[in-house]
């Protein structure tokens, strides 16, 4: 059994806690139907997206777990989130991300950090398709 302490009136605390109770542990991809999202962000093309997971899921301060898949001259375009951090996770393909103006080819396994206030983006140039995981946490 998870403890966890919150604040006096820190409703979402609560409404976190309450979720997590009755939350399962594991999550399966076939059950979550993709959504095509198209200029995610002001980018380019469409993205198919899943939100395998939201804040009602975790005690923590875990805003959302995305796994997106980025088709070949599609982007997810440049921009920030303030009060939260987020981490791409490469799943598959070697996207071009770019992270306040500092840009890297990215592979299978690698990871980005984006701090709260950070412009960001992603750049699939390739012929594969990019599966990314992105993890968003409120600070």
């Amino acid at each position: 059994m998870l403890s966890y302490e919150q604040p006096p009136g820190n409703d979402m605390a609560q409404k976190r806690q309450d979720a997590v109770n009755d939350f399962a542990s594991f999550v399966r991809l076939a059950d979550i139907a993709a959504t095509t999202r198209t200029a995610d962000h002001g980018g380019l093309g469409a993205i198919a997206f899943r939100r395998l997971l939201t804040e009602t899921n975790f005690s923590s301060a875990v805003d959302f777990v995305d796994l997106s898949v980025i088709p070949p001259a599609s982007t997810i375009g440049k921009h920030q989130h303030h009060d939260s951090e987020e981490i791409y996770f490469i799943a598959s393909g070697s996207p071009l991300v770019t992270v306040n103006g500092d840009s890297r080819r990215l592979t299978r396994g690698d990871v980005s950090v984006v701090r709260s206030g950070e412009w960001h983006e992603l750049v699939n140039d390739t012929s594969e398709p990019v599966e990314i995981f992105v993890v968003q946490v409120s600070l």
